[in-house]
């Protein structure tokens, strides 16, 4: 059976993309970082050194959680994401920088198969958070304002989703590559999806919950006038 255990991790080693694909997605990357580090609003983050504190202490704590793989089977493991945490807390645009900081962070300490950085930050870090920032919009403009709305579609429903869109965006890469037969990935990687989904909606879920309820300013998506008084 051909192992891609590697895969749940959510890191596609260099060796099995062309030399073209890694450098048009590490030039795709390195654009969105760049537009991400335009639209944080620098002065209002270098003003605020509790934000800066709960920034720099979430970036710590999800490298930790990114170098600790649960095993669910024999050659099979997964790491939580954190992308859709991060884009409820603190916006996209920091969200991405954070995520990145880690991804830097992550190769130097664990995985430093640079080459490949562009593909797994695209995988791992643009595509889930944009999935959980278009899922956020969408709530603002389509549901009414309401406190388990923001819970469970944002936190819960968002994690879920934006790990599925991850998951499955990595399937089409390998697939196209011709990496792996397409039978390969689905029953190594999409056939065990449910069981990543599940822990990074709830972790997700259960700590934007926490934070909303005893340290609303810590998450900047949420607005207690808009969610809570009043209603």
């Amino acid at each position: 059976m051909i192992d891609v255990s590697w895969l749940t991790g959510l890191h596609i080693p260099a060796w099995l993309l062309s030399g073209t694909t890694l450098w048009i997605c590490n030039i795709l990357f390195a654009l969105v970082v760049l537009i991400a580090l335009r639209h944080v609003i620098w002065r209002e983050f270098i003003a605020n050194t509790r934000h800066q504190h709960v920034f720099f202490g979430a970036i710590v704590l999800l490298l930790l959680m990114w170098g600790f793989k649960a095993g669910i089977t024999p050659g099979l493991g997964f790491h939580h994401l954190g992308a859709t945490l991060f884009t409820l807390m603190f916006g996209w645009p920091r969200a991405i920088t954070g995520l990145t900081i880690v991804l830097l962070a992550s190769y130097g300490l664990i995985t430093p198969d640079w080459p490949s950085m562009g593909v797994n930050g695209l995988l791992s870090i643009v595509a889930p958070v944009a999935v959980s920032y278009g899922i956020l919009r969408m709530s603002w403009r389509y549901l009414p304002d309401n406190f388990f709305i923001y819970i469970f579609i944002n936190a819960f429903f968002g994690a879920a989703i934006a790990v599925a869109v991850s998951r499955f965006s990595a399937t089409l890469v390998l697939y196209f590559a011709g990496a792996y037969p397409f039978e390969v990935l689905v029953e190594q990687s999409l056939s065990y999806l449910p069981l990543f989904m599940f822990p990074e909606a709830f972790v997700t879920g259960l700590l934007i919950t926490i934070f909303v309820v005893y340290l609303p300013d810590w998450v900047k998506t949420f607005d207690d006038e808009r969610y809570l008084r009043g209603k």
